[in-house]
């Protein structure tokens, strides 16, 4: 077939076994190396969420515990306040991750786009 009665959609059409990692399903080794800086992105950007999520988590329990320390036993409440602070960094780092993994994801995005049109 040639390239001006191709659509647009089967000219980008790219493997599915390629979302995973795995080489595409015709076996090309050409076709496979050259999604690599892809397959870097989206990786990072799966790592950057987790780290986020992880993050999250640490804020929300460092506030439960400063809250219960504040409840409960008041004789803490000065090492408790530690949590605070911990708590503000735990959200910072969880907000710079979620803006790692979208920028990622959109590295991703683009470097696919290129890796295909060339």
């Amino acid at each position: 077939m040639e390239a001006a009665q191709m659509s647009s959609v089967t000219e980008v059409a790219v493997p599915t076994s390629d979302f995973d990692g795995n080489a595409p399903v015709n076996g090309s080794r050409d076709m496979a190396s050259t999604f690599s800086e892809s397959l870097y992105w989206r990786r990072s950007a799966r790592r950057y969420e987790l780290l986020g999520l992880v993050s999250w988590m640490l804020a929300a329990l460092s506030c439960v515990v400063f809250l219960a320390i504040l409840l409960a036993a008041r004789n803490l409440l000065v090492p408790a306040v530690l949590l605070v602070p911990l708590a503000c960094v735990m959200v910072l780092a969880g907000r710079w991750c979620d803006r790692n993994s979208r920028d990622a994801w959109d590295f991703a995005f683009w470097s696919l786009h290129a890796e295909v049109r060339q």
